[in-house]
């Protein structure tokens, strides 16, 4: 064996407490990598269970949405074990400065030194990559099985809708390739690591050996301290926030790795925050029993205008859906009443005279032609009349809902925009074809309250017009303990109308029926949201925590290392309490640096995506304070704890011993 071989792993022996903390941060950065790549083989299989073993036409999409985000959580896990596994070869170089020192004084050569560092990486990571394979498939499984019990709550509630039914199982898969790229992916991880520390102990000079390693080459830059921290802890302080400064390349990682974690932890808060305005949003205030029809739609383009064309394969016209109403009104003594929509046939031309001051400053409803969306809203026979009678309006009538609910910038915003004197809308046609259409009534906010309008705007303009051909029709009610009985019943009137032939009627049929209860898509998105987060919590903690490892592992090397240097102190006259009070401040200066930085990222970072998911949804921002303090509190105090456990092993110990044997060691 050679002798950078020997010198390795004799390094190893010797070391035993840093050579498990070592293989921990190994196994542990392995482990995270494997798990990821099982959850990406498995949600693979998954999905070749319902699409197909080529998953369909958007192959490549589904694959990105598996794969990109395994790639970004790999990347994360890299370079948070790179940092904490690079600390602890740090610290193992430094403390071998002597040992490197004499090797260099006998005619070791620099490529020597490097080769006996990364040797260490290389014997380390033979026992910590199998050991982080065998508990990242045991992560896996764990973690696929948990993800499967949230899919299997999906799936069931899936099943409780008239639709296309998809079969989701999630099982757990792992690959060969998953095992080998993993370890590849780990090897060189440590390797990196290494090189750094390796590189700087081959260049250790005549000087540094001679004198074993007393004599130390000073970083570059001016050493700084802190009036803060001389505020704060005096002289002491001071000196503690000058011995940061002179080596910063040392805490540098450290601190990085931390102020990663923290960030991480917040990032995901923030993120989580959002999801719950989601859901809020997509909750239902009703949450009453739905009969939904939806017809498919060909787009095209009107050969006059070029302008983009929608033609509804099966509208329900006025006759079948009040029929379908009066038929499910027979089943017991509960109401049934019908809304449907058609947003393909007009659009509005813009009057702004008939604006109000709100409605006026709303310039992005108005495209580029000078005209506004247009929804057609279709009502059931009892229902219209019911809303003649509250807004005054004649039968037959044409009724605006006076109500625009929009998203402005992450807020949910509800205006008036028409001015009540208005009697006319000029509908246009994507050919370009015009008619004038009456508006013989308003049905204003406080009118909806009575009946499930409570949806944000689909349209700018929205009228109820009597018998309206419908693309959407709901039929909405509240059965009660009759909701079984009432689902079977409404299934077999809907199929006489419209016959489910296949399973996927949607595709085959050009239309789709189904049953369920107003939030059943919502719950299965709240299922999904909260599956994202456990996901994303799991792994964030993990890394959390590894980088807190490595901070603690530098923290005390630290204080390890600078044994004699303490020992001179207290020869000048420092007393324990001043020396202690300095390594108190040193703890506390790496912990802020890393929390301030954590914290600002951690609020940038999912500020800056929240500005993106805003556009498209009333869902803003809001400032994780639940998740701040435990992040930033935990660290101080467990720093705090660490710090005083090496100040204990400290006591007792001769100045005279220390100094000589750190001399003659």
């Amino acid at each position: 064996m050679k002798i950078t071989s020997r010198l390795a792993l004799n390094q190893i022996r010797k070391n035993r407490k840093r050579t498990v903390g070592t293989l921990i941060a190994i196994a542990l950065s392995c482990a995270l990598i494997t798990a990821v790549f099982c959850f990406v083989t498995s949600g693979i299989d998954m999905l070749k269970g319902i699409l197909g073993e080529d998953l369909g036409e958007y192959a490549g999409a589904y694959r990105l949405i598996l794969i990109f985000p395994a790639i970004l959580l790999t990347f994360l896990i890299a370079f948070m074990s790179a940092t904490v596994i690079s600390n602890i070869f740090r610290a193992s170089a430094a403390d071998r400065t002597k040992e490197l020192g004499v090797l260099r004084c006998v005619g070791g050569t620099g490529r020597q030194i490097r080769k006996t560092v990364l040797a260490e990486g290389f014997f380390l990571s033979l026992a910590g990559i199998p050991a982080g394979l065998i508990l990242g498939t045991l992560l896996g499984f764990a973690g696929v099985s948990i993800t499967g019990l949230y899919i299997d709550r999906i799936a069931a509630i899936t099943r409780t809708i008239v639709m296309r039914r998809l079969e989701l199982e999630l099982s757990f898969s792992a690959r060969p390739w998953v095992f080998l790229l993993a370890a590849a992916f780990s090897f060189v991880t440590v390797l990196l690591a290494a090189l750094k520390p390796a590189k700087r102990m081959g260049r250790i000079t005549a000087l540094e050996s001679v004198s074993f390693g007393n004599v130390r080459r000073q970083e570059e830059g001016k050493i700084r301290g802190s009036a803060l921290w001389r505020a704060l802890w005096g002289f002491e302080g001071e000196l503690g926030a000058r011995n940061i400064s002179r080596n910063r390349k040392a805490f540098l990682p450290a601190i990085r790795a931390l102020s990663t974690g923290i960030c991480l932890l917040l990032t995901t808060a923030g993120l989580a925050s959002q999801f719950g305005d989601i859901e809020a949003l997509m909750k239902s205030r009703h949450n009453l029993l739905l009969v939904d029809y939806t017809s498919l739609q060909d787009e095209g383009e009107n050969p006059v205008t070029g302008r983009r064309e929608d033609v509804i394969l099966h509208p329900v016209d006025a006759d079948t859906y009040n029929e379908i109403t009066n038929r499910l009104n027979e089943f017991g003594d509960f109401e049934v009443w019908g809304i449907g929509s058609n947003r393909s046939a007009y659009y509005v031309k813009a009057d702004p005279s008939g604006f109000t001051p709100d409605m006026t400053e709303r310039s992005d409803v108005i495209n580029g032609y000078g005209e506004m969306s247009f929804d057609m809203v279709s009502l059931s026979e009892g229902l219209y009349r019911e809303i003649c009678e509250k807004t005054g309006t004649a039968p037959g009538g044409n009724i605006l809902i006076n109500t625009f609910v929009y998203n402005d910038r992450g807020r949910r915003t509800e205006i008036v925009p028409f001015r009540e004197d208005l009697r006319t809308f000029t509908l246009v046609t994507p050919g370009g074809e015009t008619k004038e259409l009456s508006v013989d009534g308003f049905l204003d906010r406080e009118d909806l309250e009575d009946w499930p309008f409570d949806w944000l705007n689909r349209a700018t303009v929205m009228v109820i017009v009597p018998g309206a051909e419908a693309r959407y029709f709901d039929w909405f009610c509240e059965p009660g303990d009759q909701e079984e009985a009432y689902t079977a019943y409404a299934r077999s009137v809907t199929d006489s109308f419209f016959p489910v032939l296949t399973d996927d009627s949607y595709a085959d049929q050009g239309y789709s029926v189904r049953i369920s209860r107003e939030d059943t898509l919502a719950r299965a998105l709240n299922i999904m949201l909260i599956l994202g987060e456990v996901i994303l919590y799991g792994f964030v903690l993990l890394l959390t925590l590894m980088g807190f490892a490595g901070f603690i592992s530098t923290v005390t090397a630290n204080i390890r290392a600078r044994s004699r240097e303490f020992a001179v102190l207290k020869s000048v006259g420092m007393t324990g309490y001043a020396l202690r009070k300095m390594l108190y401040s040193e703890s506390m200066y790496c912990t802020l640096k890393a929390a301030v930085k954590g914290v600002i990222f951690g609020i940038i970072i999912p500020y800056l995506i929240s500005l993106s998911i805003r556009n498209a949804l009333p869902s803003r921002y809001h400032f994780p304070w639940y998740a701040l303090i435990p992040g930033i509190v935990i660290p101080f105090l467990a720093v705090l704890l660490i710090t005083r456990i090496e100040i204990g092993r400290m006591k007792g110990q001769s100045l005279i011993e220390t100094i000589r044997m750190d001399s003659i060691r």
